[in-house]
């Protein structure tokens, strides 16, 4: 479990009137213990050991570090690839902005990873250089899981560089906003389902929140495309063009899940628009129920009123019969009027 979030404006103050390039965690949680583990591996060959070890030349180094507590262990590790301070600084700000950095010795890309099995959404960053892969992220997670088996097995992926690893780990990140996208889909057909069909079965919050998380998506989807219209159009010395290609198939994901969250979007505002105008329509019909019947009572208090008035002469108030055709002028008079409503299709 992580510890009770703190207030982002609380978060930021941490920073207030601090240098460029000072390196303090800045985030909604307390941050979690670092864990550090290294892959090393190249064609027929695949190891991870706890800790960062060094490979030579001839191996495919990937450093994947999950919890920010020590900053220290990871600055010492930064360090050993020449990854400059400000770089480490949007690393321990964990409110970035998705976005790409490229340096003379590396580039950097800045994600998000989605909220998945207990865990809660967070930050992303990863560097590539020449023949290493280093992963930060603020919390432990399952999403590469699939990438390690890859590299532990005899795969494409296994005999590639470091920037066909970069390839895998930013596909993996997309395909978690894939299948985000299609569970928000879904629940946006059966909310519209319900608001037409039956809106007392939904409220307002429920539709807000919908369309919170499709907000939520698409504040990483759209930074997204622009990455990777760098990542592609730009000469990188650090991908090669077989991993430039396949993040074309990536760029056509991430323009996707644009068009997709926007249309969502759209739908959700209009399911909103929907469901309100249902809530006056049972209003007015509820309106209109109750108006219908205090017309009918109009006459009625009348009749009773002008009865109870104290006079000594008054018609049939001496003859035995006159309660009895009161009370039936006052049926006849809600029939008739009951009639005339619904011919006029009032009722």
């Amino acid at each position: 479990m992580h510890e009770k979030k703190v207030s982002l404006p609380y978060a930021h103050k941490k920073k207030e009137g601090l240098a460029a390039g000072s390196l303090i965690y800045v985030g909604d949680t307390q941050p979690q213990q670092t864990s550090i583990r290294t892959h090393i591996y190249h064609a027929g060959s695949y190891r991870v050991e706890q800790g960062y070890t060094r490979a030579d030349k001839q191996h495919v180094l990937w450093v994947e570090i999950t919890g920010l507590e020590d900053i220290q262990a990871i600055v010492q590790i930064a360090k050993e690839f020449q990854i400059a301070n400000l770089s480490l600084e949007d690393v321990f700000s964990t409110d970035q902005r998705l976005k790409l950095d490229q340096y003379d010795s590396y580039l950097s890309v800045t994600l998000r990873i989605l909220a998945h099995q207990g865990t809660q959404e967070q930050q992303l960053t990863l560097f590539l250089g020449d023949g290493w892969v280093l992963s930060i992220a603020e919390y432990n997670h399952q999403s590469f899981d699939a990438v390690i088996r890859q590299l532990s097995s005899a795969t494409k992926l296994q005999g590639t560089g470091s920037s066909a690893l970069l390839h895998a780990l930013i596909d993996r990140v997309v395909d978690q906003y894939l299948v985000e996208a299609d569970e928000l889909e879904l629940k946006t057909e059966n909310l519209e389902e319900v608001v037409i069909t039956n809106p007392q079965e939904t409220s307002a919050s429920v539709i807000h929140q919908q369309k919170t998380d499709i907000l939520t998506l698409r504040r990483m989807t759209n930074p997204l495309r622009e990455i990777l219209t760098t990542l592609i159009r730009t000469e990188n010395p650090f991908l090669d063009r077989n991993t430039t290609f396949l993040l074309r198939d990536v760029y056509d994901h991430a323009l996707w899940l644009a068009e997709e969250c926007d249309m969502m979007r759209e739908t959700v505002s209009g399911i909103m628009e929907v469901y309100l105008s249902s809530l006056d329509i049972k209003m007015n019909a509820i309106m209109k129920v109750l108006t219908i019947i205090s017309t009918i009572f109009i006459p009625l208090t009348f009749l009773t009123g002008l009865y109870g008035m104290n006079f000594s002469y008054m018609p049939l108030t001496d003859a035995y019969w006159g309660f009895f055709a009161i009370l039936v002028c006052c049926i006849l008079v809600v029939c008739g009027m009951a009639i005339y409503f619904r011919r006029k299709k009032w009722w």
